[in-house]
């Protein structure tokens, strides 16, 4: 680990940061990262698929590959470690690495590991430090003293956002529905893919899942790698050390520079010092002697009288300095001293009743002031009330009559439009028969029209009820659903939708077509709903 080709800059960060910084870092590199874990697991997909559909278990696949996720973490994991040091990989050296890289640590991570909710916190651990036993433990619980709680939300989020994913993308081939079969549509795709799916839908869906966890995998390992270095800085100062390092450089370049230049000068001293001792011999044997006299006077002297002696010989004036000092502890800048006097009161329960008394007091004056609001609150409620009354009764014409169409229940059917095609009104009794002279006569559109809408008409007749003004073909299928004639219910949709391709489409239905319509119109029927 060389701290000096660190990629990153370190600092202590909090938790959240710390994971923004491994997302970073999987982003940086994104290229890499994807372009490995695609040849790594797409293979072992296809392979488990094919496995599990010999079988026909895919749901197996499905178990493995999930339960594989940490053999799968080793890819962007790899690649992060080497490149926040500024030695990235290539694709190729990181996907020969798995084969190697790794494995020791996999079967505890495959067995009574798999579910821990904070493995991309400790995979680090165990595949760039190598810890076992007790001294994997310590490390664990250090790391986690102040991340576990991150790093286990960092997995809850990961497994929503892949179960969203994967549903989106499933979700996304119903929006291409046109909406007058998304019921059906709906219901196909569900028996499809839950309720009795094929082997080819749950291979399909396998895939599905493969993508969403290989958009949000190699996130997920990069912000518990982030939280990783950010506890690894919190707790060995590598933000500290690698500063040290870097200032240990720069001074070592500076000491490079200065050595000769001390050394000059210390020669220049020397050689100063050399010829003023040649020069004063005689002043250094007057200081001996003096020397050798001072010490015959303080050879026998006790111990506290030293001082004494040494500031009678050499300083003269020893009591002034001690007067001098004790001067100087007694100003008051030095031993300040203040005196400070406080009024008590001598009855202080006194004091305590008086303040129960304010408390009272202060009570009373905010519950009498609420009750002024609350009053002054009724009675501008009771004033809009009756200001709403009024209104009410002022314009009743402009409501009353709203009101009374909202809640008319027979109301006279409104002719359906059918674009530019003129229809008898009211319809002919023979349906049938009109509609086979229209097709006879060369107008399809105008025979198909009549038949829609004379089906439109028993389909109120059924119900009881109006179609609203402007309906649509699809709000009539809609309908359709309710009746418990499930036979007219079929054929009502096939008649919507012959009428739906011969309007927008411009398709025609064949003459055999249009006589199985009409014979099933004929066909006795039930009209209850």
């Amino acid at each position: 680990m060389r701290l000096e080709g660190l990629t990153v800059a370190l600092r202590p960060r909090s938790n959240w940061e710390a994971t923004d910084l491994g997302i970073a870092l999987v982003r940086r590199h994104a290229g890499t990262i994807w372009r490995a874990w695609i040849l790594v697991t797409l293979p072992v997909v296809v392979l488990l698929n094919l496995g599990a559909a010999l079988i026909d278990q895919v749901w197996i696949a499905t178990l493995l590959f999930w339960w594989l996720k940490p053999v799968f973490d080793r890819v962007p994991l790899y690649i992060l470690s080497r490149a926040v040091f500024g030695a990235t990989p290539g694709v190729g050296e990181a996907v020969r690495a798995q084969r190697s890289w790794g494995w020791r640590s996999m079967f505890g991570w495959l067995t009574w590991r798999r579910l821990h909710p904070s493995r991309s916190l400790l995979l680090p651990v165990d595949l760039l430090e190598g810890l076992t036993g007790p001294r994997r433990r310590e490390r664990v619980r250090v790391l986690q003293r102040a991340a576990s709680g991150t790093s286990m939300l960092t997995t809850l989020l990961a497994v929503n956002m892949e179960f969203m994913l994967s549903f989106s993308v499933l979700a996304l081939a119903l929006m291409f529905v046109p909406i007058e079969f998304f019921s059906e549509a709906a219901q196909q795709f569900w028996l499809t893919l839950f309720e009795n799916p094929p082997v080819w839908s749950q291979c399909l869906g396998n895939l599905v899942g493969w993508i969403a966890m290989s958009l949000i995998e190699p996130f997920y390992v990069g912000a518990g790698f982030g939280l990783y270095l950010n506890r690894r800085t919190q707790l060995e100062a590598w933000d500290v050390e690698l500063a040290f390092r870097r200032l240990a450089a720069r001074l070592a370049g500076t000491a490079a520079a200065l050595l000769p230049l001390l050394f000059g000068g210390l020669l220049l001293v020397t050689a100063a010092r050399a010829e003023e001792t040649a020069a004063t011999p005689a002043v250094d044997a007057v200081g001996g002697a003096a020397a050798e006299t001072a010490a015959e006077d303080i050879g026998d002297a006790p111990p506290q009288s030293l001082r004494r002696v040494f500031a009678g010989r050499y300083l003269g004036d020893g009591e002034n300095f001690e007067q001098s000092v004790r001067q100087a502890y007694a100003d008051p800048d030095l031993s300040p001293k203040a005196t400070q006097q406080v009024w008590e009161l001598r009855d202080k329960t006194r004091k305590e009743a008086d303040m129960t008394l304010d408390k009272s007091s202060m009570r009373l004056w905010i519950e009498s002031f609420g009750a002024v609001l609350a009053f002054v609150a009724e009675n501008m409620l009771w004033i809009l009330v009756a200001l709403l009354i009024a209104l009410l009764v002022r314009y009743h014409r402009l409501w009353l009559p709203w009101i009374s169409d909202r809640f008319e229940r027979e109301r006279k059917p409104d002719a359906l439009e059918v674009h530019d095609i003129a229809l008898p009104d009211p319809l002919p009794d023979d349906v049938p028969g009109a509609v086979r002279a229209l097709w006879q006569q060369g107008q399809p559109r105008a025979a198909l029209a009549l038949l829609y809408r004379a089906a439109v008409l028993r389909l109120d007749e059924a119900l009881g009820t109006s179609l609203p003004p402007g309906a649509t073909e699809a709000e009539c299928l809609r309908r359709s659903r309710r009746l418990a004639d499930t036979g007219y219910a079929d054929l009502f949709a096939q008649i919507v939708r012959c009428w739906q391709a011969a309007a927008y489409a411009q398709r025609l239905p064949s003459t055999r077509d249009v006589e199985s319509l009409l014979g099933a119109w004929s066909a006795p029927r039930s009209t209850s709903a």
